[in-house]
């Protein structure tokens, strides 16, 4: 006698049920497949010991804990295991391990980690689906090409201009640079991004409590050591979780003016006729991205105000800080700081001209210790993927589907590859000394496909800023003030500041032809 599926169904007491949980747990064994390899293949690998539940996270963006696992990979292999509370990831620390991941166009996608910075970022470059990611970064790689950068050089200038009248104004006297910087990178980004420029903001036409690109905080951290916040809609039942969603709207509804108020000048602007083309002025990449709009309607709006949010957010705390420990190291090692001062004397001659693209250019005794200072102090001192196939590192074969950890902040301190890597040594940048060295030795933004977009912008920003105060400003390192103290957020910081003391140079700098 054959026994249908229909008899066992009405036979079997709560049969429904027991076909519903067959069912249900098939399905989640296949949607967390990738999971549960990872978690069985993590599992046998060794790396620094946890605490329940919450993993290495209480220790994970500690000095110490990035430090140690640059020098004590020896101990745990090439493959070291991290959890961050149930989430498993590997982590790579050696240069040919990491170009592995980051050369490849199939370990481009973010892990879960990025989605919970949606809110205070958006959802820009840093935290896009590969496939979006890919598309915009074909539309937006453009802007950040030198021959339009230098549409923003002046911006840089004139913003550092007013950076280093306020040095001026402290002359010896000690400051914390810490808050003059960032100040300074947000005049910058909101002429360069949003095409508000400072005075209009200082004239009053526009009040910074208007603008909600400061008010933002990330809440990663709080959420990861408080595992059951990553589940989404438990998290915006929360105080926090309002609080972010107020601030995201904030963020947006103030966007879309913008976007809405753009592309009603730049349309009046056409219809116009002798003004001034996009060549003779100023352009910011809010007006780039409109215009990239009215071209391929696929750019949407909602799409040019998440990556406006993340220009903005993105580019505050990276740069300042980069800005500020660079400034203050120099100030702790006054041989290079000499070695600045006079190539900016000798490129300047004496003028107080602004710096044109040719003269950032020319920085390069400066350029190294910028470089220097970002290896020591990568502003992002973590970036993660997930690998899109197996890879094979050494004996260890490592799942698709896995979760990759790379610290800048460890690979920047193997010795094989920075002898005394605690040392201030910009020499290390040198054009011969980097042709020596691995190119995946030295990764402060990223590398390969997704490397950060605007490292470049960046780098003549921070060129422009540094190079404005040295040029009128001696820094000097103030005792019981002399050691970084860094704390690890998303970005790197320094606890109770950055201090020096400012001493004018007392220059008679030679007046520009359109002052004379």
């Amino acid at each position: 006698m054959v026994v249908t599926p229909q008899q066992i169904w009405e036979q079997t007491p709560g049969g429904a049920w027991v076909y519903l949980v067959v069912f249900a747990s098939i399905y989640v064994l296949y949607v967390l497949k990738s999971y549960i390899r990872s978690v069985i293949y993590i599992s046998r690998l060794n790396g620094p010991k946890t605490v329940p539940i919450i993993g290495n996270v209480n220790c994970a963006l500690n000095e110490n804990f990035l430090y140690r696992l640059g020098h004590e990979n020896q101990i745990y292999g090439r493959v070291i295991r991290i959890w961050l509370t149930i989430l498993p990831y590997v982590m790579f620390v050696e240069p040919e391990d990491i170009k592995v991941v980051l050369s490849s166009t199939k370990h481009t996608r973010k892990v879960f980690l990025y989605k919970l910075l949606d809110n205070f970022l958006g959802k820009g470059l840093i935290t896009r689906d590969a496939e979006t990611w890919r598309i915009h970064r074909r539309f937006l790689q453009p802007a950040f090409h030198l021959h339009i950068l230098e549409r923003f050089t002046s911006t840089f200038a004139e913003c550092a201009d007013h950076l280093m009248k306020e040095f001026l104004e402290k002359n010896n006297q000690e400051i914390n640079i810490t808050s003059f910087i960032n100040d300074s990178v947000y005049d910058i980004l909101s002429e360069t991004v949003l095409g508000i420029s400072r005075t209009s903001r200082w004239s009053g036409e526009i009040m910074d409590d208007d603008l909600p690109f400061r008010k933002g905080q990330i809440m990663l951290l709080y959420r990861m050591v408080r595992p059951w916040l990553l589940i989404e809609w438990i998290y915006r039942l929360t105080k926090y979780g309002k609080e972010e969603e107020r601030q995201r709207k904030d963020l947006f509804d103030t966007c879309f003016r913008m976007v809405k108020s753009k592309r009603e000048e730049l349309r009046n602007e056409h219809r116009a006729s002798g003004n001034e083309t996009t060549k003779e002025r100023k352009m910011s990449l809010l007006e780039y991205m409109v215009e990239i709009n009215e071209k391929n309607p696929c750019f949407t709006d909602e799409d040019i105000v998440e990556e406006c949010c993340t220009f903005m957010l993105a580019g505050q705390d990276s740069v300042g800080t980069a800005t500020a420990m660079t400034m203050f190291l120099l100030a702790s090692h006054p041989e290079w700081q000499n070695k600045c001062i006079e190539e900016l004397d000798r490129i300047f001659d004496g003028h107080s001209r602004l710096p044109t693209m040719s003269d950032l250019k020319e920085m390069r005794c400066l350029e190294m210790c910028i470089k220097e200072s970002l290896r020591l102090y990568p502003s992002v001192p973590l970036i993660a993927r997930i690998l899109g196939e197996d890879v094979k590192i050494g004996k260890h074969v490592i799942p698709a589907g896995c979760s990759v950890l790379i610290s800048p902040y460890s690979t920047h301190r193997l010795p094989h590859h920075f002898p005394d890597p605690e040392e201030f040594k910009p020499e290390r940048f040198s054009p011969e000394n980097c042709e020596k060295r691995h190119p995946y030795a030295y990764i402060p933004f990223s590398a390969g496909p997704r490397n950060c977009i605007g490292y470049k912008f960046a780098m003549l920003e921070m060129k422009s800023m540094i190079s404005a105060i040295l040029r009128r400003c001696r820094l000097e390192s103030i005792p019981g003030k002399k050691e970084v103290r860094p704390k690890f957020r998303m970005t790197i910081r320094a606890k109770g500041g950055l201090w020096v003391k400012v001493v004018s140079r007392d220059q008679t700098l030679k007046p520009t032809v359109a002052q004379v």
